[in-house]
């Protein structure tokens, strides 16, 4: 069966609910693109300028070890930013499904609101990292509870749909397979870096760690488990997306695609990496069975989605 990409709203998209003049929401479409925007900005500078990300938040500066230890954590929180994004990029356009566009800005908003409650509980409870200024980190909590009451606003005014049962959250229907093998994937990787940071860690680099002050040790901790909670919210967040259209070949195909994107982005910084372990040294004795996971979940998911038939519509030819 075709997925027939082209503007057919009428079989993807229902009317969104009437507003009142007075309405403050965004239009869900306009949300997802708002979200995207912020999130390709974060993802350019956890990528490709995270010293001088570094800088904007005011963070004290690492050296030797830390540092390159430090940009290495930055680069996982950035790979997962730029999925996210990708996610938002692909429910944005006017083809995509109105549901799952409104499932997307639900998603965003627990995104923002659990990373603003881990990072303000450091900074109520002062367990926030030294090398991280309050200051910025609790400026950076307060964006994040702005951004989920924007997203939860929109979500409101499209209707609120919500998954019908927990059940209805694992992808159906086609392409889902393909896309629960790279869930499965980073699910792995998610709860590692999330549940069990420190000893997670120590698998890649063993002893690594062990030499680096309280300071930057708890900084570079800090990052990595917010890298395994986004990892842990791109999953749910791509479960209630699919769920809002339970076997849409055109939704799943969004999806697919997104994590597709994402993983190549991926698979570019893993060989990064191999130039790092080659001038500072550092072991790496989990490299190889982390790179047969993802670079087998990533050709079936590739594959899957290059040989799904497909039907790109041509524009009408004018006078």
């Amino acid at each position: 069966r075709d997925v027939v990409l082209r503007h057919a709203r009428e079989t993807h998209n229902s009317p969104g609910p009437s507003h009142s003049p007075g309405t403050m929401a965004l239009a869900v479409k306009t949300a997802v693109r708002v979200n995207q925007m912020i999130l390709m900005l974060f993802s350019v500078g956890f990528n490709f300028f995270p010293s001088a990300m570094m800088d904007g938040y005011k963070v004290l500066k690492f050296s030797g070890e830390s540092e390159t230890m430090m940009l290495f954590a930055m680069g996982l929180a950035g790979v997962q930013t730029m999925q996210w994004m990708c996610v938002c990029a692909a429910m944005r356009t006017p083809d995509a499904s109105e549901a799952a566009a409104a499932a997307c800005v639900l998603a965003n908003a627990l995104y923002y609101l659990l990373i603003a409650v881990a990072d303000g509980a450091r900074v109520i409870f002062d367990t926030l990292p030294p090398n991280l200024p309050k200051e910025t980190i609790s400026l950076n909590c307060f964006v994040f509870l702005l951004l989920a009451s924007m997203n939860v606003n929109a979500w409101i005014a499209a209707g609120m749909p919500k998954p019908t049962s927990v059940k209805s959250l694992v992808p159906k229907g086609p392409l889902a397979t393909p896309m629960r093998v790279m869930m499965v994937n980073l699910a792995g990787f998610g709860i590692g870096c999330f549940f069990f940071t420190e000893p997670f860690v120590e698998q890649f680099v063993p002893g690594l760690l062990g030499k680096f002050a309280a300071g930057p040790k708890a900084a570079i901790l800090m990052i990595i488990s917010n890298a395994g909670l986004m990892m842990l919210m791109n999953i749910v967040s791509t479960c209630l997306v699919s769920a809002a259209e339970p076997g849409s070949a055109d939704t799943n195909y969004r999806l697919l695609r997104a994590w597709v994107y994402g993983m190549f982005f991926y698979m570019g910084k893993f060989a990064d990496e191999a130039v790092t372990a080659s001038c500072t040294g550092w072991p790496a004795p989990a490299r190889l069975p982390s790179f047969v996971t993802c670079f087998a979940s990533l050709f079936f998911a590739a594959t899957s989605l290059g040989s799904y038939p497909i039907t790109v519509a041509k524009k009408p030819k004018t006078a």
